[in-house]
C-alpha cells in the first residue's frame, strides 16, 4: 500500500518534490504515525514534518485523526507572515 501525498513550500524542497509516494504497511494511521513514517525516509525533513500541518481531503486534520491511502492528503508547514 501507497500513502500519495502532497507537499508544499520548503518541505517540498526538501524532500525532492512537491508529490511524494510512501509504501506503508497500514491502510489507516493517525496524523503523528503519518508523520514519524515520513521522517524514516526523509530524516532531513524530520525536524519541519513535525511542526507542519496535515490536510486530510482539504480539511486540516488533528494528530490523533486518521488518514488513509484513499485519502487526498497534504503536508503543509508553518508560514509567518509580517
Amino acid at each position: 500500500m501507497n500513502y500519495h501525498i502532497q507537499v508544499f513550500a520548503g518541505l517540498a524542497e526538501l524532500m525532492g518534490s512537491p508529490m511524494i509516494t510512501v509504501p506503508a504497511d497500514q491502510e489507516t494511521m493517525t496524523v503523528n504515525a503519518l508523520k514519524d513514517l515520513l521522517s524514516q525516509y526523509f530524516p532531513e525533513a524530520a525536524a519541519q514534518l513535525q511542526g507542519a500541518f496535515v490536510a486530510r481531503n482539504q480539511a486540516y486534520a488533528a494528530p490523533e485523526d486518521l488518514v488513509s491511502i484513499h485519502d487526498e492528503i497534504a503536508i503543509i508547514p508553518p508560514v509567518s507572515g509580517g
